[in-house]
């Protein structure tokens, strides 16, 4: 009990928005929000020793992860996406995620506290929920469920569960997570087309 009491108080904490909140740059994940500068926490050379080399087929957005830093405190990882050609490198995109190796049911109820402290908060936008097979394993035995907020200003708010089959597990090393996302309209819009 004590260490959910722990978990909860950091989400809040983390989250930092009031209740009213509709503008992602209202959030953070590990201290940092859309809009900031990458450079405002990382150097340029880690910033690019951390990128996703050839992640997107489309190349108008760069892809940067960064696992395990000794600065995080809640999550396992955290995602950016800023402007290629963006000289700053502001975020467009944030993402912290949560592995759960061989527990899937750990990602399951780090999903529902995450969703139940962001319904309180975007209470504005409109909620669609989304679960199917992941299109990446042809098995069909890799699965998603998506919990997703989309905001007036048209950013997007995502927690998604990725339950990666046994085969997927052991070829790629994917561990099944939880995901909280915060992506600008523009960068949402950009996903539409990134792997085409």
């Amino acid at each position: 009990m004590k260490r959910l009491s722990l978990y909860l108080f950091l989400i809040l904490f983390t989250l930092q928005a009031p209740s009213w909140a509709d503008d992602i740059r209202d959030f953070q994940i590990e201290g940092m929000s859309v809009g900031d500068s990458l450079l405002d926490y990382f150097s340029e050379e880690e910033i690019k020793d951390n990128t996703n080399t050839d992640y997107y087929t489309n190349n108008e957005y760069t892809s940067v992860e960064f696992f395990e830093l000794p600065s995080f405190e809640i999550y396992n990882a955290v995602e950016f996406n800023y402007k290629t050609d963006d000289k700053k490198y502001i975020i467009a995109a944030i993402g912290g995620t949560v592995f759960c190796e061989k527990n899937i049911e750990k990602c399951n109820k780090k999903q529902k506290e995450i969703d139940s402290e962001l319904s309180n908060m975007l209470k504005k936008s409109q909620r669609v929920d989304d679960k199917g097979k992941h299109s990446f394993d042809k098995s069909g035995k890799s699965t998603f469920v998506h919990i997703n907020f989309l905001l007036i200003s048209g950013d997007i708010v995502t927690i998604e569960i990725l339950d990666w089959s046994k085969k997927i597990t052991n070829e790629k090393r994917w561990t099944d997570n939880v995901n909280v996302s915060f992506r600008t309209k523009e960068f949402n819009d950009f996903l539409k087309i990134a792997f085409k």
